[in-house]
């Protein structure tokens, strides 16, 4: 086993761990950790792409079902109002990989409660919404686009239209205020006439 994927084992059992509510679902575990890679720069060697829920990689569903089957987290599907989800918890090896991983999530662990600092009560949904955000200016940032909030805006509700215009403007003002968006220029304020 590889650094990276020591990296990876630890960090799973540690971020529901940190989770206020002590487990995480699959939603968030993705979101996570495309929000350490790509707005953090912790090393994680996920290839991320564009699918129907925001950011994906398949690896890190690999990582969750080899993470699972060493028993480093308990994985337990859920039912909820509307559907049904899957409760992460830390495994009773949990601790013999975050022992593994000690170094890297010492060296990380300020991002960690960054994240859960910014996106910790964040629903499965929002997580959605946020993570299409920052994909959408991340991908502005490497074309070397300098956009407006409500240009950012415009091509998330695309992307998304499912989130109403406002709420998804709101959710670009609220992470470009917290400093998370590295694409965007203000808006002109606009003069009630």
């Amino acid at each position: 086993m590889n650094e990276i994927d020591k990296a990876r084992l630890g960090l799973l059992p540690t971020l529901a761990e940190h989770a206020p509510a002590g487990h995480i679902g699959r939603t968030a575990l993705m979101k996570y950790m495309y929000f350490l890679q790509t707005v953090r720069c912790v090393p994680l060697g996920y290839s991320f792409s564009m699918h129907s829920y925001g950011p994906f990689d398949a690896d890190v569903l690999a990582d969750l079902s080899s993470a699972e089957m060493l028993n480093i987290v308990d994985v337990t599907p859920v039912e909820f109002s509307g559907g049904y989800g899957y409760r992460i918890r830390p495994g009773s090896k949990a601790d013999f990989a975050k022992r593994n991983a000690s170094a890297f999530l010492a060296e990380y662990a300020k991002d960690v409660d960054w994240l859960f600092s910014i996106f910790g009560n964040m629903n499965s949904a929002e997580l959605e919404l946020t993570s299409t955000i920052v994909y959408v200016d991340r991908e502005s940032a490497r074309k070397e686009q300098r956009l407006p909030l409500s240009d950012i805006s415009i091509r998330v509700n695309e992307i998304k239209p499912h989130f109403s215009r406002e709420r998804v403007h709101g959710f670009v003002e609220d992470l470009n205020f917290k400093g998370v968006l590295i694409a965007t220029v203000t808006d002109p304020v606009r003069r009630a006439g």
